[in-house]
């Protein structure tokens, strides 16, 4: 029986839904009884489109839209859509920060529409639209921030510069945090008018191993500091002042290698609107640093990504597409860009065994297509069967076991057309069919390990098309190679004595056999230090002795001239816990042999050569260029200088217009060479001085002339040569003054009845502005003249001169005017 009331009609409210704008939202309508009323955050009533039961319109403004769904007259549900705009995000005030201190950067949200914003996040209490970001810095770093707003993410919008605190010397910037494995990386000294030489940097690798540092002074008195890491993973970073360390030394410096950043597990089929897309990002050996996705929509609009750690070095990312398209992700490691990107794939071919593969290990590849294809799987000694499953439409598994080594020809076809790429040639090996010459025995321990120093020598001819690589504790031992012949001479140099992770792979696949430990045995004295390799003649050298991780004893120095063994005192003093501290000072410039001693035995490496170098001296600066004679405003004036003969000291330059400083940049190529850009604001002679070691160079001050940018538009075309004439009378000659036009080149053409004509150009000196004009037309007609100054049309060019045979018919042209 039926119930009384029923049926029950029941409005149903959905709840609020966010949306960038420009996308496209829709709303499914049960029947064709179903209709909707949108209003826009104006009120304003919005059109839409129904295909297969569902409304779809546009979201062309921030605010809240309203939609009604309505049955009969009657309302059966709402939906209250809030559309927000990232683009509209400013930043108003971002100061500079101060470590362990609160900062503030002010945002103001007002054209973005309304939203709840994260409670780590205040709003203004004197203005609803304003928000503040408070963070308390803890490292003397550049801060970036990424703002997000509903979970979309906006990059790029500020770095807030941090400084020390306090009153004593500080140092600060990335390079004591971050940097790139391979790339210079660098940082400042505050020293608060403190002498340079008060100041030392030691630089030490994740080994322990020293790293060389480069410093030196610039213009606003503070010290900087250059290295480049060699290796992924944590550097020690000390920053001495007077022997102690300043304030947050030693820092970590971790070094990382975005080119190890991997990939996996991308998507091999066309994606829908509405449903998750995700991949894994590994970083692997690729050291500690951020990891940033962002992904754009068809429209070039940022929208929401999850990253999800899988494990320390497995990301998952996931988004959902809400439009159909193409979607743009893009890749940033410790912020430097990952390529290529990702990007949705049309059908094709992936998968490993299109690359790679093992003998007698089952491999495989995914095809998309919308048709089974065609697959056949050669090699030199034969074909290899295939095996070809549909797990769901459109995507075909291909599977074969390799038989031989060697590289493969893959032909995969598709109706009557290969597919491009086709054919795909993967490497086969065998790993087991890598031979070390004499067997693992001779070189292991009592544990199964490899005792160090060893001298491994490979066999690789039947292991097919591959590279054999060794790595002990994860860095890299560079192999000899010599026809079918693979040789690794393991020294365990720079190795704390213990054990050692050991990786031999052919062709990224672990060797079946090898052990997977190394032993390191002996005392580890690590040296570091700018005096262990260079001095400078009258100041002191210094460097460091780290014997932490040695055995018990005490280091002994000794310094002399490599040709006349004339002994340099050294001095050493304790600097830590069996850390030593060794300063010398040379008299005279050559080459020195430094031996350190470490309980009676020499530290691995010693004797060093150490280069004495004398004072500077200007005069033997070499400089050239056009740059240092003239130029262009808006344009780099460019010239190059030579120090190398010259000795130590600063390179400076600065150059002054009549009104105005010229911005001058020094690019050091790193052999004391250095190329100097000069960009002047103005016109006019500037004197152009450079300094080496705070003496004039050969020829400075020079004198440069710039002139003005070219303005074709000053530029004045006058007499008889543009005007209408009588043949015989015709005077062709006519002026171009150019004064106030700035650097250019002037370019004359004159086209008559029967083509071009030849222009005579003259002016009284090289430096006249003024240029008389002539050319020699032979027959009446219609004539031409085009006037360029850089390239461009003067005023009132191109000049159009009518010439008759008689006056009478120049009157009547001239009256019909």
């Amino acid at each position: 029986m039926t119930v009384a009331g029923s049926p029950f009609h029941c409005t149903v409210v959905e709840s609020t839904q966010y949306f960038q704008i420009g996308a496209v939202a829709y709303v499914d309508l049960p029947s064709d009884n179903h209709r909707i009323e949108i209003g826009d955050p104006n009120n304003h009533h919005v059109k839409y489109v129904v295909k297969n039961y569902r409304a779809e319109f546009s979201l062309t403004q921030t605010g809240t839209y309203r939609v009604q769904i309505i049955k009969d007259g009657e309302i059966v549900a709402t939906r209250t859509l809030h559309v927000f705009d990232t683009t509209k995000i400013d930043i108003i005030n971002a100061p500079e920060a101060v470590c362990h201190r609160p900062a503030v950067v002010g945002i103001n949200m007002n054209k973005v529409a309304n939203r709840d914003v994260a409670h780590s996040v205040r709003q203004s209490p004197t203005n609803p639209n304003m928000w503040e970001v408070v963070f308390h810095p803890v490292q003397a770093a550049p801060h970036r921030v990424t703002l997000f707003y509903n979970n979309v993410p906006k990059y790029g919008v500020l770095e807030v510069p941090v400084k020390g605190p306090g009153n004593e010397p500080w140092a600060g910037g990335l390079g004591l945090y971050q940097t790139r494995v391979g790339k210079v990386t660098s940082f400042h000294i505050e020293t608060l008018g403190r002498s340079a030489r008060e100041f030392d940097v030691v630089v030490s690798g994740p080994t322990g191993s020293a790293v060389p540092v480069r410093c030196y002074q610039t213009k606003t008195g503070k010290l900087q500091a250059e290295f480049t890491s060699r290796e992924v993973g944590a550097h020690k970073v000390e920053v001495l002042h007077q022997a102690k360390h300043v304030s947050g030394s030693p820092f970590t410096c971790q070094a990382f290698d975005p080119d190890n950043v991997r990939i996996v597990d991308i998507p091999t089929s066309q994606g829908n609107v509405g449903e998750k897309v995700m991949f894994n990002v590994s970083s692997k050996n690729s050291g500690s640093a951020e990891l940033e996705i962002q992904v754009t929509n068809p429209i070039n609009q940022t929208i929401s990504v999850q990253q999800t750690p899988l494990d320390e070095k497995l990301t998952q990312v996931v988004f959902l597409p809400t439009m159909a398209g193409l979607y743009q992700v893009a890749v940033t490691y410790g912020g430097v860009a990952w390529a290529p990107s990702v990007r949705p794939l049309p059908p094709r071919a992936v998968g490993k065994g299109l690359e790679y593969g093992r003998v007698g290990e089952r491999t495989s590849f995914t095809v998309s297509s919308v048709v089974q294809p065609r697959v056949l799987v050669e090699a030199v000694e034969g074909n290899i069967d295939v095996h070809i499953q549909s797990p769901k439409p459109g995507e075909y598994i291909v599977s074969y076991t390799p038989k031989w080594v060697g590289t493969y020809d893959i032909v995969i076809s598709i109706g009557p057309n290969d597919l491009p790429g086709s054919p795909f040639r993967p490497n086969i090996v065998d790993p087991s069919a890598v031979r070390l010459i004499g067997g693992w025995n001779q070189h292991l321990d009592d544990s199964g390990r490899v005792k160090l120093p060893a001298k491994l020598a490979f066999d690789v001819s039947n292991a097919g098309p591959g590279t054999l690589e060794c790595k002990v504790s994860g860095r890299k031992v560079n192999p000899e190679k010599s026809g079918s012949r693979v040789r690794f001479d393991i020294s365990g140099e720079g190795l704390t004595a213990g054990e050692h992770d050991f990786d031999i792979r052919f062709a990224n696949v672990l060797l079946p056999e090898a052990p997977n430990t190394v032993v390191c045995l002996g005392d580890q004295v690590v040296l570091t230090g700018r005096g262990l390799a260079q001095a400078q003649c009258g100041e002191p050298a210094v460097f460091t002795i780290d014997g932490s991780k040695a055995s018990t004893g005490n280091p002994e120095v000794t310094l002399h001239a490599a040709d006349t063994n004339i002994p340099v005192p050294v001095m050493i003093s304790l600097a830590g816990e069996k850390i030593w501290r060794a300063t010398y000072t040379v008299t005279n410039p050559g080459n020195y042999l430094l031996s350190v001693l470490w309980a009676g035995r020499p530290v691995k490496g010693c004797p060093l050569i150490v280069e004495a170098k004398g004072g500077a001296d200007a005069s033997k600066v070499l400089c050239s260029g056009e740059g240092l004679r003239q130029g262009v405003v808006g344009k780099e004036i460019r010239s190059w200088i030579d120090t190398r003969r010259a000795g130590p000291g600063e390179l400076t330059a600065h150059c002054t217009g009549p009104r105005k400083v010229a911005y001058c940049e020094l690019y050091d190529h790193g052999d004391a060479t250095f190329t100097l850009n000069v960009k002047p604001q103005e016109a006019g002679r500037h004197a152009l001085t450079i300094k080496y070691a705070g003496q004039h160079v050969p020829g400075s001050p020079f004198t440069l002339r710039v002139a003005g940018a070219p303005d074709a538009s000053k530029v004045r075309v006058y007499g008889p040569g543009v005007e209408h004439g009588v043949l015989a009378t015709f005077q062709s000659r006519f002026i171009c003054d150019t004064r106030g036009a700035g650097a250019g080149q002037l370019t004359v053409r004159v086209r008559g009845p029967k083509g071009a004509f030849r222009v005579e150009m003259q002016r009284e000196s090289q430096k006249d502005r003024t240029i008389l004009c002539k050319f020699d037309p032979t027959e009446p007609g219609d004539y031409r003249v085009e006037v360029k100054w850089a390239g461009e049309l003067v005023p009132g060019s191109p000049f159009h001169v009518m010439i008759f045979d008689t006056q009478e018919e120049l009157r009547r042209y001239i009256n019909s005017l």
